[in-house]
């Protein structure tokens, strides 16, 4: 009886692992496409910043 409830505490145990396991997974998945998007995003600005600053000089 108590070799049946170790094995049954070993295997929830074991199940919880694979779902956090999976949630970390798929939280640094998200995370890793997020990061391009961002880059994408703060290039433009910097790029319309630049236009922006090379407009007013040549208006000077």
């Amino acid at each position: 009886m108590q070799v049946t409830s170790e094995l049954y505490f070993i295997a929830a145990m074991m199940f919880l692992i694979i779902i956090v396991c999976i949630v970390a997974t798929f939280a640094f998945y998200r995370a890793y496409k997020r990061e391009p998007i961002e880059r994408e995003k703060e290039a433009r600005k910097i790029e319309r910043l630049k236009k922006s600053r090379q407009s007013t000089a040549e208006e000077k």
